[in-house]
């Protein structure tokens, strides 16, 4: 015969201890994030830092202005240098004709009904 009171109370420890265990790990979990973190916070800044410098783009606008009439015009030379050693990688892709004809197998050619392919 089962004793329901004894089972009740391991039953009652058992849950007891997972919500413990549960709760150990969660906050276990939370502190080891934040302190990895504040370990990581330097250099995600200065990544992002130099990803920022990097992108810069110069602008330098000669602007002469000088006695301007109406039937003049007016010339703004702007010269964009951006600091940016990338370069587009070509890929060339060939595709296969759609007309080539493919051979038939051993037993295809053996058995199939038209003797002329």
């Amino acid at each position: 015969m089962i004793n329901w009171k004894n089972t009740a109370e391991n039953l009652g420890l058992i849950l007891i201890s997972v919500l413990v265990g549960v709760f150990i790990g969660y906050y276990i979990s939370i502190i080891s994030t934040q302190r990895l973190i504040a370990q990581l916070k330097p250099t995600i800044e200065k990544a992002i830092d130099k990803e920022t410098i990097k992108n810069e783009i110069k602008n330098e606008i000669d602007l002469t202005i000088e006695k301007i009439k109406k039937s003049d015009s007016l010339n703004i030379n702007i010269n964009q240098v951006p600091v940016n050693n990338q370069k587009p990688k070509n890929i060339i892709t060939t595709k296969k004709d759609s007309t080539s004809v493919k051979k038939k197998g051993f037993f295809k050619r053996l058995f199939s009904k038209n003797k002329n392919n």
